[in-house]
């Protein structure tokens, strides 16, 4: 089981990123099987896509919506021809805009996920103005959402 990068994967950039600053869809899962038990793994089967969705792995969603992290949620178990598999995807995140970088923002609806921030103001006794972001108000409205997804797998047939 692995997530193999798509769409232009240079050795020089993260997976998904571009040359013009923009990040895309570029992670599926692939499954393949060892063959003969007796050469101790030397031979696999043709690679099979498991995932139904391309997926962008660079959704900005942890350390105040400022990094990416896809976790260690790659997960198989097997048994003969049998196999049980997770991984994490970003199906379900809400793209969205973050107010607190300036324009142009390449990654602009690309990374940048959903979240809901007013620009607050203070004055301190001297008169100085102040201003600054509030955290996100609307955590849970998508932008944090990664979707755990599983599969299993016989003889080569794949279920979800």
């Amino acid at each position: 089981m692995g997530q193999p990068s798509r769409h232009g994967y240079r050795v020089t950039r993260p997976i998904g990123n571009c040359a013009d600053r923009t990040t895309t869809q570029s992670v599926d899962v692939f499954g393949a099987q060892s063959g003969d038990q007796g050469d101790q793994g030397d031979t696999w089967t043709q690679k099979t896509r498991v995932t139904n969705y391309t997926s962008n792995p660079n959704y900005e969603q942890f350390d105040n919506r400022a990094v990416p992290f896809a976790g260690d949620y790659l997960w198989v178990t097997s048994l003969g021809t049998f196999a049980y598999t997770t991984w994490t995807d970003w199906r379900n995140t809400v793209a969205g805009s973050d107010p607190r970088e300036v324009t142009p923002d390449p990654d602009q609806g690309n990374a940048d996920v959903l979240q809901c921030r007013v620009l607050l103001s203070s004055t301190d006794k001297k008169g100085n103005t102040t201003s600054s972001w509030s955290g996100d108000r609307c955590p849970h409205a998508g932008g944090i959402d990664q979707k755990s997804t599983e599969t299993r797998r016989r003889n080569g047939t794949v279920s979800r």
